[in-house]
């Protein structure tokens, strides 16, 4: 690459273009326009279809960037014939020059008997802009035998036909992976209908594309997937999403996240709920669940409100202090600094506590809490 950009000599650089490096390539294309200017379209137009696949897009876009529309011709030319890596490459370069003659051969290109060019052709119809008869292609090539094709027909309607999101319904129980889960990045935008077998998906990938794309409509499935989904990146991301939406779609799914198992969860649980309702509003709602019988909520919404740094009427944290469970009484302590103006009388309190672990814990931050303030001092 260094021998590249240093060097002066047309042919050399060209010679760079098919390197195997795709870096080394781009760096040629860079070099070569430096060295001629608007005299590189020859070489560039020359060796559009023969570089190796990655960089195909970017000696289009140098070439459209010199405005050079000689490169549409060849690479309609190149549509057609052998080897297919050719024809693939024409239908990637086309899509980035971005020339309305190329759309009758393009639409011919989605009948080629290779997959790979045919979902080429798709995105590169799609980046050329709504078209009714493209659209109608798209629809067909959704029951396409190669997977790849029936992906890119799903990426092409959504970008220049989304009215017709519909008709994806049926790729939600499509035997690829890839296919299912691409559809599951639209299901916002799916009839009611289909979006349960996304959310309930065997594989994961599947479930959390379709939890991170959600809209309100989908706040109980979100909630869902939040208390009792096995894959924590699938609960996380349902909270996540879940912070997007209205309050009162939001909170009840969210607090079940507060007590999850998973740590990650549960911080992005708290960080939804604080978004979805500011930081007053969490607040208050997580106070609500300090007096919930479930005590795993209780424990966690401490927790919670440490992280916030929420500051408690003294009467809910004393309340706390006689919790019959012990674990709530540990999260008390360890929160006692953040949530009390003053914690010392809390911690000799529970530095009594009937529990050997509560008063293990108690005397641990009685002690940390003196030191700090002695340093203050």
């Amino acid at each position: 690459m260094a021998i590249v950009r240093a060097s002066r000599s047309r042919s050399e650089v060209a010679e760079a273009l098919t390197d195997p490096s795709p870096e080394v390539a781009r760096a040629a294309i860079s070099r070569l326009i430096e060295l001629e200017g608007p005299q590189a379209v020859g070489v560039l137009r020359e060796r559009l279809l023969s570089v190796s696949l990655p960089v195909v897009a970017d000696v289009a876009g140098a070439l459209r960037s010199l405005g050079d529309t000689a490169a549409v011709d060849a690479a309609i030319d190149g549509l057609t014939g052998d080897p297919y890596p050719r024809r693939l490459a024409a239908a990637r370069a086309l899509g980035v020059l971005g020339d309305q003659r190329a759309r009758g051969p393009l639409r011919s290109a989605l009948g080629d008997p290779t997959g790979g060019v045919r979902a080429a052709a798709l995105r590169a119809l799609g980046r050329l802009g709504p078209h009714p008869d493209v659209a109608d292609e798209c629809l067909r090539l959704l029951r396409d035998a190669d997977a790849q094709v029936r992906i890119a027909a799903i990426r092409t309607i959504m970008r220049i036909a989304p009215r017709a999101a519909g008709e994806l319904s049926a790729l939600a129980s499509d035997p690829d992976l890839l296919v299912r889960r691409e559809v599951a990045q639209h299901v916002a935008w799916l009839p009611s209908a289909a979006v349960p077998r996304l959310f309930t998906d065997l594989n994961a990938a599947v479930r959390q594309a379709a939890a991170l794309a959600a809209g309100p409509q989908q706040a109980p499935l979100l909630a869902r997937l939040v208390a009792h989904d096995p894959n924590s990146d699938v609960r996380r991301a349902a909270a996540r999403s879940l912070g997007n939406l209205a309050p009162d779609a939001a909170a009840d799914g969210l607090l079940g996240g507060i007590a999850d198992s998973d740590s990650l969860v549960r911080a992005t649980a708290v960080h939804s709920l604080e978004r979805s309702l500011t930081h007053a509003g969490a607040v208050a709602r997580l106070t609500e669940e300090l007096t919930s019988p479930d005590p795993q909520r209780r424990r966690w919404s401490v927790y919670a409100l440490a992280h916030l740094k929420a500051a408690l009427a003294s009467s809910d944290v004393w309340r706390l202090a006689d919790d019959p469970e012990p674990d709530v009484r540990l999260a008390v302590i360890q929160g006692a600094a953040v949530i009390l103006d003053d914690s010392e009388p809390l911690l000799l309190y529970m530095a009594t506590d009937p529990d050997a672990s509560v008063r293990a814990g108690a005397g641990t931050w009685l002690a940390r809490w003196r030191d700090a303030r002695a340093a203050d001092a």
